[in-house]
């Protein structure tokens, strides 16, 4: 009956109401969104919430713990609910996932622009039981974000596993120039700012 890696299995929430199984709002998350502060919540905690509500019914989830505080930083002028994934999705990020759907939220997902980034982005889509939009994972974003570092072979070969028709412009591009794109180059260009 122990649940397993409950402390260190977290995810990285802002801005966003949690609803704890008896119907009242979590005060902690309260005073967080209150205070315009990331908070990074544990497996052990959210398991004991029902639903997460959003402004908006909208939350924008990015892959990279970097942008997402560079964004949360900017909140002040944008008023919008974030995530970070930080990676590979873990038990947390799923079950986040889950009460955001509960409560009817769209989920606007930005990732790498790389085979694995890509990988991750069609998983969470599909895993996603309500509305799910790519975000900044356009062919444009990837033509300001596209790097000098040439993926191998091997990594290219994931994007054969790439199907969703959505991504398919941008794998195309990736496989044109052999490059990765990271979102943190869009940073620079503040476009993250500009609404989606």
């Amino acid at each position: 009956g122990i649940m397993l890696d409950d402390i260190s299995n977290y995810t990285m929430l802002y801005r966003v109401q949690a609803v704890k199984r008896d119907g009242s709002l979590h005060k902690g998350m309260e005073g967080f969104a209150e205070e315009h502060h990331i908070v990074q919540v544990p497996l052990a905690v959210i398991t004991e919430w029902e639903e997460i509500r959003c402004p908006q019914k909208e939350i924008y989830v990015v892959e990279n713990p970097s942008i997402f505080a560079m964004i949360c930083g900017k909140d002040e002028e944008i008023k919008k609910s974030y995530m970070c994934m930080n990676g590979q999705p873990r038990l947390a990020g799923l079950v986040v996932l889950d009460l955001l759907a509960k409560a009817g939220n769209r989920i606007y997902y930005a990732g790498d622009l790389d085979p694995e980034g890509l990988l991750i982005a069609q998983k969470l889509s599909r895993y996603y039981k309500g509305e799910f939009h790519y975000w900044h994972m356009e062919v444009s974003d990837y033509e300001k974000c596209r790097s000098g570092e040439e993926i191998s072979s091997k990594r290219m070969k994931i994007l054969e596993r790439i199907s969703d028709e959505r991504l398919k412009p941008v794998v195309k591009e990736i496989e044109k120039y052999g490059t990765a794109g990271y979102q943190e180059m869009l940073i620079d260009e503040e476009i993250y700012f500009g609404g989606e």
